[in-house]
């Protein structure tokens, strides 16, 4: 007998969809811009933030649930960063690999 057997499919899914890594990448000099953009969400969001030593950018990961993709896409685009900055995939995808 499974564990996971009853309605959610998975530990990375709910009803609020699947659970996503969000991976934003900016210059460094909008870095705190895009926190502050972050800190209005209407959820929590803990970022790990990453400095890149070759090229003067900042990458911002944390996890949301597929449900609140589209509050954090209009939070960037309500401070005009550009949808290039943002990438999505699945966080399964982010832990096996």
């Amino acid at each position: 007998m499974s564990v996971w057997q009853g309605s959610v499919a998975s530990p990375l899914q709910s009803a609020e969809g699947d659970l996503l890594s969000v991976r934003i990448t900016v210059e460094a000099f909008l870095l705190e811009d895009l926190l502050d953009a972050l800190a209005e969400a209407p959820f929590p969001i803990n970022p790990e933030i990453h400095h890149h030593e070759s090229v003067p950018a900042s990458t911002v990961e944390f996890p949301v649930w597929q449900s609140q993709l589209d509050g954090v896409k209009r939070l960037l685009a309500r401070r005009r960063f550009p949808a290039t900055a943002l990438s999505v995939s699945k966080m399964l995808g982010d832990v096996l690999n």
